[in-house]
């Protein structure tokens, strides 16, 4: 009778693994828990392409890990895609946090808890949209030997923070904190050089009925700085508080570039192709993309002279010198007619700050 319960309990638990999402037994250091512990490496037809420039292996989930909800994993400096709609009870549209483990810490640990975790990101999806596409980078700082970190709180209700390391618009994201989560423990390397890491926040909210994605950035002097301490030491988070009307606002313009022609596009500042607030350098035929870039001078915007459009056939179109204010909102479509490419663009308006809306965050 007793092996009958056993066997039961195997097949129960391997069917949840091969659905992605499982729940652990509560006899946490069982043999059965251990051979639950098989992970996919192949990549998947989906909208969720990551990059792991970190030396490990790693495992991904999706939302917070004790709900134990594996996507996947990815092998060291390689790149993989992911299909949500595999997520059970997943919104057709949304955000969510994905999380990051080593490989080796998960194959090592009866239960990954959100200590083991060592990077955080964002997506915004869209199910019923088949060309929707989102890119994550696992920083490549990351100390996955998960012996030195830095602490940081996110006191903010509304916003997801994301942590910029050197920049505070183009600054590559480190880390990302839900809202109201405190002391979160960011594993890094420390400098070569000795120095501290200059530390900026990034706020994002996410509209739940149009997956509208709105970012403000903190300025120059809004700058923390910290260096990675040995774990268990007696280290000061560093403490982020949230935006506010009289404290910050946007340093950023967005453009929705609009491609309604029958090429694939690449919308560049000079040479340097720009991402999207998906992470992507690219907008296909028949899509619209929003493009952040940075307006630092104020309310007189910033203006931009080196604009371009490049398209498959290497053609490029120059767009006339634009002045972009902060916070605000432009439509810039690209048409197509008897093979030649022409643009309109045009300021929409400016975004406010949300003051009783909280960002909706699948599964956490």
């Amino acid at each position: 009778m007793k092996k009958g319960i056993i066997f039961s309990v195997i097949a129960a638990v391997a069917l949840a693994v091969i659905a992605g999402c499982a729940s652990s037994p509560k006899n946490s250091g069982s043999t059965v828990e251990l051979k639950t512990k098989s992970i996919s490496f192949k990549s998947e037809s989906g909208s969720l392409s990551i990059k792991n420039d970190v030396s490990d292996d790693v495992v991904v989930f999706a939302g917070k890990v004790e709900k134990d909800c594996v996507l996947g994993g990815i092998k060291k400096k390689e790149v993989r895609s992911f299909d949500l709609s595999k997520i059970p009870g997943i919104p057709t549209n949304g955000s969510l946090l994905i999380r990051v483990a080593s490989y080796k810490t998960y194959r090592g640990k009866a239960r990954v808890t959100e200590d083991d975790v060592i990077y955080t990101g964002l997506v915004v999806y869209d199910l019923k949209d088949p060309g929707d596409r989102s890119s994550l980078t696992i920083y490549k700082g990351v100390d996955v030997a998960q012996k030195n970190c830095i602490y940081a709180s996110n006191e903010s209700e509304n916003y997801v923070l994301e942590l910029r390391e050197g920049n505070p618009s183009q600054g590559e994201v480190i880390a990302t904190l839900a809202p109201l989560e405190t002391n979160k423990r960011i594993f890094m390397n420390r400098r070569d050089d000795g120095f501290a890491y200059d530390f900026y926040a990034t706020w994002v909210y996410v509209n739940p009925q149009t997956n509208e994605k709105t970012s403000m950035n903190s300025g120059k002097t809004d700058r923390k700085r910290a260096i990675p301490e040995a774990v268990g030491g007696n280290i000061t988070p560093m403490r982020f508080e949230g935006p506010s009307v009289s404290k910050l606002g946007y340093d950023v313009a967005f453009i929705s570039v609009q491609n309604d022609t029958g090429s694939g596009i690449e919308f560049r500042n000079g040479e340097t192709t720009l991402k999207n607030q998906k992470g992507i350098r690219f907008t296909a035929s028949g899509r619209s993309d929003v493009y952040e870039i940075t307006s630092e001078n104020g309310d007189s915007g910033q203006t931009y002279t080196g604009l371009k459009v490049e398209f498959d056939n290497f053609s490029k179109m120059a767009i006339a010198p634009t002045t972009f204010m902060p916070g605000y909102k432009y439509e810039l479509v690209i048409t197509e007619m008897n093979g030649n490419y022409e643009y309109a663009i045009r300021e929409v308006g400016k975004k406010s700050l949300v003051e009783d809306s909280r960002i909706q965050l699948f599964m956490e």
